[in-house]
């Protein structure tokens, strides 16, 4: 978890997952409030290819922080709000 968030990309595509419809313009298919950005979009904002957009968000759906919507033949990236809560629980715990 540690590797992961120590990515400034990363942590950057977290915050702008966080409120989507505020950090990307829209998009043809998907919600952005319901199933998060595109690819595409991410990497347009982050400044980097789509295949290193996708390793990004691989390493952040591994850990449990980023969860993937499919509709047709894309795929929507979103906070997975879940898997942030336990990731705050453990940190908050490895702290006391």
């Amino acid at each position: 978890m540690a590797a992961v968030l120590a990515s400034d990309v990363r942590i950057n595509i977290l915050q702008w997952l966080k409120n989507p419809q505020a950090e990307f313009v829209s998009q043809r298919e998907g919600d952005l409030s319901e199933h998060g950005a595109c690819l595409s979009l991410i990497a347009a904002k982050a400044e980097i290819s789509v295949p290193t957009a996708s390793r990004h968000i691989e390493r952040l759906v591994q850990v449990g922080l980023v969860k993937t919507t499919r509709i047709r033949p894309w795929n929507f990236h979103a906070v997975d709000v879940d898997g942030l809560d336990r990731a705050l629980r453990l940190f908050d715990e490895l702290r006391k």
